[in-house]
């Protein structure tokens, strides 16, 4: 398969998304998502990306509510640990994409499977 510059751009786009600042991190590789069903290449690289990105803010927004009960201050280094994961995975995801290869992110392809 000739991936494209267009598409490899694409695909580094949806992994790092999280540059973007605020919600940008889901937006982004949700509309490369669902504008890209018909490129297996793009289609994939933002799908890995999207259910990322999700999974780091759903954690993230649990470990914020469980804060304010002072529990999830006990939470807050994991989540700092999964945050410092996610950028190095989405730095090699998108260190393939530019090589026109695709990447499965670590612990997450059983929801992935499911999208």
């Amino acid at each position: 398969m000739n991936i494209t510059g267009e598409q490899k751009i694409l695909a580094i786009l949806a992994h790092l998304a999280y540059l973007l600042g605020g919600l940008g991190f889901i937006v982004a590789p949700l509309i490369i998502f669902l504008l890209k069903k018909d490129d297996p290449f793009v289609h994939e690289h933002a799908k890995q990306a999207l259910v990322a990105h999700l999974a780091i803010a759903v954690v993230s927004a649990i470990t914020g509510l469980l804060c304010m009960a002072l529990i999830g201050l006990l939470i807050v280094p994991v989540i700092a640990i999964l945050w410092l994961l996610l950028v190095i995975t989405s730095i090699l995801a998108a260190i393939k994409a530019a090589d026109g290869q695709v990447y499965e992110y670590p612990f997450i392809q059983r929801l992935i499977s499911k999208l």
